[in-house]
């Protein structure tokens, strides 16, 4: 099982990539599943939604919610933390 850890907090359309991919220039298809998180600050918990981004070669999934300052809460897999963003 993967675990989500935080990545960052953006702006909407402020460019984000992962594995190379620049998160707003591709659709964010959900995949139906809500995913507890824990904030940067303070560890308060929010239940975000898991989405996929895909080009033609490759696919990535990530968790992102608005948190309350109108800023994008973005959290990626363990594996992906460790140097492959």
């Amino acid at each position: 099982m993967s675990h989500w850890k935080f990545a960052k907090a953006i702006r909407e359309n402020e460019e984000f990539r992962i594995e190379g991919l620049n998160i707003w220039n591709h659709y964010w298809h959900c995949v139906d599943k809500k995913v507890e998180v824990a904030g940067p600050d303070g560890g308060n918990i929010y239940y975000f939604k898991e989405y996929q981004i895909a080009n033609s070669d490759k696919t990535v999934n990530f968790v992102a919610g608005e948190f309350s300052d109108a800023k994008v809460g973005v959290y990626i897999k363990d594996e992906l933390r460790e140097g492959k963003l």
